[in-house]
């Protein structure tokens, strides 16, 4: 069971379903609706969608395939973009989700999806291309379905102009087998990022309970352990109001803590003796000879004392932090080891020279991720370097953004040309860096 990606024409694929992104009547469209409808057979395929009833938008519907090599046909109704704010996110996974459990239902195992509601819907590719490769990996991880998705990606003419700034000597993008390693990689690599106490297990009544009563017990020896440990003397304000208030008796019980042993650990008890140990009492006592067990219980007394009264740890400095070196500090030890030049560097990294020379300036630059993406690719730097100089600016190449992925395959792969990175985006529909 795996998620893969695919480029070329979803009504070719010989699958056990493909879903089509239709529209709320099931009537035919354009796009890859339209395509859809015409390679199965116009007629009796809208003549079959008009005994389903239509379908809500979020939810999916079944039909035979007809003419098509897929056996059965999944319609579903994207959301259509409105700027993120009705609850579109919620609506594209619903078409996953629901497409697919219509599909394991039917017992397809295999199962080709186009990237739906990215069209004449509206809907950004990057998010629609992502939302469509977490749900279905998270479909399979959470229901262990045997079934292989494919997520097809449309397949674009050579003459096909992209929405990127080219160089001259560039005029192709990457060809199909290079493509394919990059969807292979980010199928083996891609990781989630778990919500924090999605998937977290409920802890049962009678567990909270014995964690509640051991953390009743818990705070109860601390607070008997320094039970008879006299707090501070109140102060002048509030002794002037309470003798005011009250009877000197009254005041001398409310204020002085009682001499009675506790039952709880407390001080070690001494008499008269152990003073002449310590040395607390008249020379005369103090020259009686000390036994084996009052010279013990003595140093119990020395000890207790040195725990007790601990002077508190000193307050921590800011050079007590090292710390490591900003992100320009990296940028311009970097560019010595490795014997570039300013204008090498951001030529390279297709970076205006004002910029870098503001990077180079600024000690404590903060750039943007993919302009130290840039930077990493302009200075040749290995994925371990580039790690640690995108750690620097506070930014991590993500193993659950497809972005990321493809970035983090073409520094693995020795491919360090902006313009080469940016062709194999454009071919996922990915935004450009």
């Amino acid at each position: 069971m795996s998620v893969t990606f695919i480029r070329g024409d979803i009504t070719k694929l010989e699958v056990d379903a493909i879903v089509n992104a239709a529209n709320n009547e099931l009537r035919g469209g354009g796009g890859v609706d339209g395509a859809i409808h015409t390679a199965a057979g116009a007629e009796q395929l809208h003549a079959f969608c008009k005994t389903l009833g239509g379908c809500p938008t979020g939810e999916a519907k079944l039909s035979p395939g007809f003419n098509l090599p897929a056996k059965y046909i999944i319609h579903t109704v994207g959301p259509v973009w409105q700027g993120g704010g009705f609850h579109e996110k919620t609506l594209l996974t619903s078409c996953y989700i629901r497409s697919l459990e219509l599909a394991r239902e039917n017992h397809c195992k295999s199962v080709a999806f186009p990237l739906i509601s990215a069209g004449a819907y509206g809907y950004p590719y990057n998010d629609a291309l992502q939302i469509a490769y977490d749900t279905c990996r998270r479909f399979l991880t959470e229901t262990k379905a045997d079934m292989e998705i494919y997520i097809v990606l449309y397949l674009r003419e050579r003459s096909y102009n992209a929405n990127v700034r080219q160089r001259r000597d560039y005029s192709r993008f990457p060809d199909e087998a290079a493509f394919r390693r990059v969807a292979e990689y980010i199928r083996e690599h891609y990781h989630f990022e778990e919500e924090s106490g999605e998937n977290a297990e409920e802890i049962p009544v009678e567990s909270n309970a014995a964690l509640y009563d051991a953390d009743v017990c818990m705070s109860y020896d601390i607070a008997a352990d320094y039970e008879d440990i006299k707090p501070p003397a109140p102060g002048k304000r509030a002794a002037k109001k309470a003798k005011k208030a009250l009877p000197e008796e009254e005041i001398s019980k409310k204020v002085c803590f009682s001499k009675a042993p506790s039952a709880k650990r407390t001080a070690p008890d001494f008499d008269r003796e152990e003073e002449a140990a310590m040395g607390s009492a008249p020379a005369a006592a103090a020259a009686r000879p000390v036994s084996r067990e009052e010279h013990h219980r003595s140093a119990s007394l020395r000890r207790w004392l040195h725990e007790s009264y601990e002077p508190a740890a000193k307050t921590p400095r800011p050079e007590d932090f090292p710390v490591e070196e900003t992100f320009t500090q990296l940028v311009i030890r970097f560019m010595r080891e490795k014997h570039m030049d300013p204008p090498e560097v951001y030529t390279n990294a297709c970076l205006d020279r004002k910029l870098f020379s503001k990077i180079l300036c600024n000690m404590d630059y903060q750039p943007k991720k993919y302009t130290a993406v840039r930077l990493a690719l302009g200075l040749k730097l290995s994925p371990e370097e580039t790690d640690k100089l995108l750690n620097a600016a506070g930014f991590v190449l993500s193993r659950s953004k497809l972005t990321d992925l493809v970035i983090s395959y073409c520094i693995g792969a020795n491919k360090r040309d902006v313009w080469e990175v940016n062709g194999l985006l454009e071919d996922f529909g990915l935004t450009t860096i």
